[in-house]
């Protein structure tokens, strides 16, 4: 029940409510690296994040990867085939090991018509995807590649993002990255460590990145 009760849609329910909730749910587990579901295949329902860090994103033809948002314990992703259409609009593949709870498109609305109030959860939680969305296609549209790296790392500070990751989110190429975070780390806007990216000043970084 705890688990449940940091799903955003389901945040602020009853515990009746949540048992039966919780009975709805079917859970997976995936190793890092492993792929959840592809575009345009049949859409299993909503999918909740409950450990681990999963990554949503669209492939060109050649292979190349745009990350559309990286999803963290507690969140929801491939919400509007429940509500507009039944095919995966995306692809989602694990980052970290992760452990994921579904809930089928028959299920969700079978709860929205018995419990408005979840109804007004999931607005909000998806209000809050649309706004990430519109802020992602106008840093790719209007900002140059180290402003984009530079909201990248505020927007996910504290969070383990490898130079690959950090390059499909900002849609360029890994070594560009890699550039641009050593010219970071020459300013001492940030540091280097092994495999974290520590942020050092955070007003010079703001000042970049938005």
């Amino acid at each position: 029940m705890e688990n449940i009760r940091n799903l955003d849609y389901f945040k602020s329910l009853n515990d009746d409510v949540m048992e039966e909730v919780g009975s709805l749910f079917r859970e997976e587990a995936y190793e890092a690296g492993e792929n959840i579901f592809l575009e345009g295949d049949k859409s299993k329902g909503i999918y909740f994040v409950l450990e681990g860090t999963v990554k949503v994103y669209k492939s060109s033809k050649d292979g190349r990867e745009q990350i559309l948002k990286l999803i963290y314990p507690g969140d929801s992703f491939n919400d509007v085939t429940v509500f507009v259409k039944d095919v995966n609009p995306a692809s989602a593949d694990a980052v970290t090991a992760a452990k994921i709870y579904i809930l089928s498109r028959e299920n969700i609305i079978d709860l929205i018509y018995k419990y408005p109030e979840i109804s007004l959860n999931i607005i909000r939680s998806m209000a809050e995807k649309l706004r990430y969305l519109t802020s992602t296609i106008e840093d790719l549209s209007l900002k140059h590649v180290q402003e984009r790296i530079a909201k990248i790392l505020l927007l996910f500070e504290g969070k383990k993002l490898s130079q690959k990751i950090i390059a499909d989110i900002a849609g360029t190429a890994r070594e560009v990255v890699s550039r641009a975070l050593k010219d970071f780390a020459s300013k001492n806007i940030i540091k280097l460590d092994k495999r974290d990216i520590i942020i050092l000043d955070k007003k010079k970084l703001e000042d970049l990145g938005y």
